[in-house]
């Protein structure tokens, strides 16, 4: 579990990325026809003649080899973290002071993601529906980035497509990407004091709920969802909700367990009423 981010685990799409890159073509013809046909300069009238001649195929390798150049990145180690490309793959590895890796970060992704409410930075990488690595992006981090790049600066955007919230309680912010409110999000962990929040509350479902919570893995999730506003832990069981419905597990006896099933837009009007999810236990009481 990570001081800075938690939420997804290691996205496939790196090996993926990885498979596809080493299986373009096989041998120096078969590169060529991948060029020709990912648009590279060969001339019509030879293509659609079936022909090329010596300067076509020239001018399609000497294309191929631009395309095709890899950044060579190098390992490289900060104070609290240490970046380790994968140059076949084209991306990062992060992890933090106690060797937590934080997240996998496409090369095309190193920028900075800038809130326009709170100013802060975010560094994100995202692998597909569902799936995306979040973290704040500090001063140390952006260096370390910067020099294991080689630029002098990283470039800088307006963050879209995702909106920064806070939990109500506890205060912990989390990164949520728009349309996929009730699927997930990135909770961000900023500080050894987030982190102590986080961990009391993991604490708080594997001691309360023994019966529905078997292991520390389990405890960090539903901690996860609650911060996200997907869960909320009461007096006898928990309540979890996500886009297609909402249920109760009790602790003690399941014959008091329900679970209601709704559309998408029924959940985000739920989702959206004043004081949601704040008041999670008093509408838990009212449906038992």
């Amino acid at each position: 579990m990570s001081v800075n981010g938690i939420g997804v685990g290691y996205p496939a799409w790196c090996d993926m990325g990885k498979a596809q890159r080493n299986g373009l073509g096989t041998g120096f013809a078969g590169r060529m026809a991948d060029a020709v046909g990912n648009g590279f300069p060969v001339r019509n009238s030879a293509r659609a003649a079936g022909q090329t001649s010596v300067l076509d195929a020239y001018r399609a390798s000497a294309a191929f080899r631009a395309h095709n150049v890899k950044p060579a990145y190098e390992t490289y180690e900060s104070e609290n973290y240490r970046i380790v490309p994968d140059n076949e793959a084209g991306c990062f590895d992060i992890y933090n002071r106690q060797g937590e890796r934080i997240g996998a970060f496409d090369y095309s992704d190193i920028k900075a993601r800038q809130d326009s409410q709170t100013g802060k930075q975010f560094l994100i990488s995202e692998h597909g529906t569902m799936s995306y690595d979040a973290m704040v992006l500090d001063d140390e981090l952006k260096d370390a980035l910067q020099d294991v790049m080689g630029v002098e600066t990283l470039e800088t955007e307006k963050l879209s497509g995702f909106t920064l919230k806070t939990h109500s309680g506890l205060g912990l912010q989390y990164l949520v990407r728009e349309g996929e409110e009730g699927r997930g999000g990135k909770v961000l962990l900023q500080s050894g004091a987030d982190r102590e929040k986080y961990e009391a509350l993991a604490e708080t479902y594997f001691n309360k709920y023994p019966n529905l919570i078997h292991d520390k893995n389990a405890a960090y999730i539903w901690a996860d969802l609650e911060i996200k506003g997907l869960a909320q832990h009461t007096k006898d069981g928990i309540v979890s909700m996500g886009f297609n419905g909402m249920s109760y597990n009790d602790n003690a006896d399941y014959k008091n367990n329900w679970s209601v099933l709704f559309s998408e837009n029924t959940y985000k009007a739920v989702f959206n009423c004043p004081g949601f999810p704040a008041d999670w236990e008093i509408g838990e009481k009212i449906y038992r």
